[in-house]
């Protein structure tokens, strides 16, 4: 779970808000590079700006939200959904549990015929954001393309902008540049990149392994220095 308000959250929201975007895609290389919670944080930092904010799950590849089921009329029946069959719900992120209001993934082939047209997404976009202020696209991974996905860089080209979620030491740089070049073949904006580094080594664990290489030094000694330096809260911070 990311903090709606960490550092890089409040870059990409104000990087967002300074460009005036309503729409946003969010998506990675890879599965697992962390763009669900980067999606639910950034949709939670929308929220306590005020604003209200329609997260759409169109990650088929491995989704991380659980639909409730439980559907609501965000108007009366002259809706402006009238171009979506898509229903208004609740989704629940796996692992933190958070609620948010939301648009469950599809599953009927002609959804997912329709959602893979950047045209057709982009008049879906147009109709909610009548009654949204914002909307946040959680999305398949790029670089994973097959016959039951909704192309990441389709989603990309129907919003305004779109986020790039990198995972640290697990990305490779060709990997980012394939990226980058289906995103820019599509006309899409980057707004930014998110570093996720979950997977990176703290600067005390790295001390520490050096510690532990260091020659003729007791191992008691060796472990009073680890231990002291696992006790300091900067060294903590992920390098």
């Amino acid at each position: 779970m990311i903090p709606a308000t960490h550092t890089e959250i409040e870059q990409i929201f104000l990087a967002a808000e300074a460009k005036q975007c309503r729409s946003l895609c969010v998506t990675a290389c890879d599965s697992g590079d962390g763009v669900t919670s980067v999606a639910t944080a950034l949709t939670e930092r929308y929220l306590l700006a005020g604003r209200s904010v329609l997260l759409v799950d169109l990650n088929l590849y491995n989704s991380g939200f659980n639909d409730l089921a439980i559907t609501f009329d965000t108007q009366d029946s002259t809706n402006t959904f009238n171009h979506s069959s898509a229903k208004v719900t609740w989704l629940e992120q796996q692992s933190s549990k958070q609620v948010f209001t939301g648009i469950a993934k599809p599953s009927s082939p002609s959804e997912l015929v329709q959602y893979s047209d950047p045209q057709c997404l982009a008049k879906y976009i147009e109709d909610w954001l009548q009654s949204y202020d914002r909307v946040v696209i959680d999305t398949s991974p790029l670089l994973k393309i097959n016959r039951g996905n909704i192309p990441a860089q389709a989603v990309a080209q129907a919003c305004q902008f779109a986020l790039l979620v990198v995972l640290a030491t697990q990305t490779t740089q060709s990997q980012l540049e394939q990226a980058k070049q289906l995103l820019h073949a599509n006309q899409t904006e980057i707004i930014g990149c998110v570093l996720n580094s979950h997977y990176q080594p703290t600067l005390a664990s790295e001390i520490s392994r050096q510690i532990e290489r260091l020659p003729l030094i007791p191992r008691r000694m060796k472990q009073t220095w680890i231990d002291k330096i696992q006790q300091m809260p900067l060294l903590l911070e992920r390098a």
